[in-house]
C-alpha cells in the first residue's frame, strides 16, 4: 500500500464506531419521534406505541439489531391491536341493537 493511501483511508475501527453510533442515534430518534407524534396526534394509541417503542428501542439501540427492533415495533403497534378488534366491535354492535 502506498503512503498516500494510508492517509486517505480511515481505519476500520473509526468506521465501525461511526456505524455503531449512527445506528443507535437513528434508532433513538425514530422511536422517540414515533412516541412524540402519537402523543400529539393520537393519544389513545399510546397504549400500544409506548410498549412497542420500548421493545423496538431496546433491540435497536441496546442490542444493535435495527431490523429486528423495527419488526417488533410493527408487530406490537399494528398486529396486536388487530387481535382486539373483535372485542371492540362487540360493544359497537351491542349499541346498534339497543334501538
Amino acid at each position: 500500500m502506498a503512503d498516500n493511501q494510508r492517509l486517505v483511508r480511515q481505519s476500520s475501527k473509526v468506521r465501525t464506531v461511526r456505524r455503531w453510533l449512527w445506528t443507535r442515534l437513528v434508532g433513538a430518534a425514530f422511536y422517540v419521534g414515533a412516541v412524540a407524534w402519537c402523543a400529539l396526534k393520537m393519544p389513545a394509541s399510546l397504549t400500544f406505541v409506548v410498549p412497542g417503542a420500548v421493545i423496538g428501542g431496546f433491540l435497536h439501540i441496546v442490542k444493535g439489531r435495527p431490523w429486528l427492533g423495527l419488526l417488533a415495533f410493527l408487530i406490537v403497534v399494528a398486529v396486536v391491536p388487530m387481535l382486539f378488534w373483535p372485542s371492540m366491535l362487540t360493544g359497537s354492535l351491542g349499541r346498534l341493537t339497543d334501538w
